[in-house]
């Protein structure tokens, strides 16, 4: 998503010798400044140096039961009340963050959605949402345009019925289109957001197609990720090959249309664990939506103090995702790069 604007990521340069953008990483410094200055490194577009943005799980309850969902923990969990989840905006506008994307689960099945909302609002604060869109009607559009909503992430698996309904059940795909274009409507900035997989990669360019048709802002690009039930789907995983012929399709087809196409950090580029947080539904801070690790409780810990663990702990969370297992030829890469790093079908992580 953007956060909050289009993120001015490149498609990656094809390179014959097989490196993909990690090589040119290593070593680099992954910490984040407090302030700009003339010595920050350049890998982060400046305005996403900072902690300013989190995702933000509000309730765990979905009414769609997607095969590659990464919202699923192996420990019980119970929603925040809304006055503790009007503490935990408290708490980050008191850490300095400015944009709040809610998600879940599916945010939009919290009763009291739009009271947080108008709670960021009241306290200056910009917001947006991840959603599968099935429970946004006309009704709920107007509402988000009242509020002065920034930006809505839609979720498409498949830029055709079958596809999308493969993944995320039969009618998916009527009703997520019909909650875009409810969002379009009313001239709220709605973006399509497509978890690429084997099994969508033959649609990657008529999603652009389908984006530009209904008028989204943005078509935005991730990958399928080994967390939660996606660990189930290791055979829809991107492998090398398929992800530098998606990514030069893609990269192409950016510089020909009017509307921004990019990709997620998941697909391509720097990891912003702990520059861009998660918050789970019960209020603990992960280093970013595809994490479950429980970093700290977020009630629990001062404002001024966030910032400082976030940092701390940056470099010991890097690439979650797995990402490396597509964006790296490991057939090129010297034995040597490779003997503190274990290999496998669900991604790469540090021994």
């Amino acid at each position: 998503m953007g956060f909050p604007k289009p993120w001015p990521t490149d498609w990656p340069e094809p390179d014959s010798s097989g490196k993909s953008p990690d090589d040119v990483r290593e070593g680099l410094d992954y910490s984040f400044p407090d302030s700009s200055s003339d010595d920050s490194p350049d890998l982060i577009p400046e305005f996403r140096r900072h902690f300013c943005s989190v995702t933000w799980a509000v309730n765990h309850l979905c009414n769609l039961r997607c095969t590659h969902c990464y919202d699923v923990v192996d420990y019980r969990r119970s929603d925040l009340s809304t006055e503790q989840a009007v503490a935990v905006i408290d708490r980050l506008s008191d850490a300095g963050v400015t944009f709040i994307a809610f998600s879940g689960g599916e945010a939009f099945l919290r009763k009291d959605l739009f009271r947080l909302m108008a709670h960021c609002k009241d306290l200056g604060m910009q917001f947006g949402a991840r959603s599968n869109a099935t429970q946004i009607t006309n009704v709920v559009a107007r509402k988000l345009k009242e509020l002065s909503i920034s930006v809505v992430g839609v979720s498409f698996d498949g830029a055709t019925p079958g596809t999308h309904d493969a993944v995320r059940g039969v009618g998916a795909f009527t009703a997520a289109l019909s909650g875009l274009k409810a969002l379009i409507a009313e001239g709220i900035r709605a973006q399509m957001e497509v978890v690429l997989s084997k099994q969508n990669a033959h649609e990657a360019l008529e999603f652009i197609k389908l984006g530009k048709s209904v008028g989204v802002s943005e078509v935005n690009f991730s990958a399928i990720t080994p967390q939660g039930r996606g660990a189930s789907r290791n055979n829809d995983l991107l492998d090398h090959k398929t992800w530098l012929q998606l990514t030069e399709t893609l990269k192409t087809a950016s510089a020909s249309v009017a509307i921004p196409v990019t990709p997620n950090c998941a697909l391509l580029g720097p990891c912003f664990a702990n520059v861009e947080p998660h918050v789970t539904c019960d209020g603990w801070v992960t280093p970013c939506y595809l994490s479950p690790t429980k970093l700290f409780p977020l009630l629990e810990t001062p404002a001024k103090l966030i910032r400082e663990y976030l940092r701390r702990d940056r470099m010991k969370y890097q690439e979650v995702c797995g990402r490396r297992a597509w964006t790296q030829d490991w057939e090129t890469v010297p034995q040597s790069n490779l003997v503190n790093l274990t290999v496998t079908r669900s991604g790469v992580y540090g021994s």
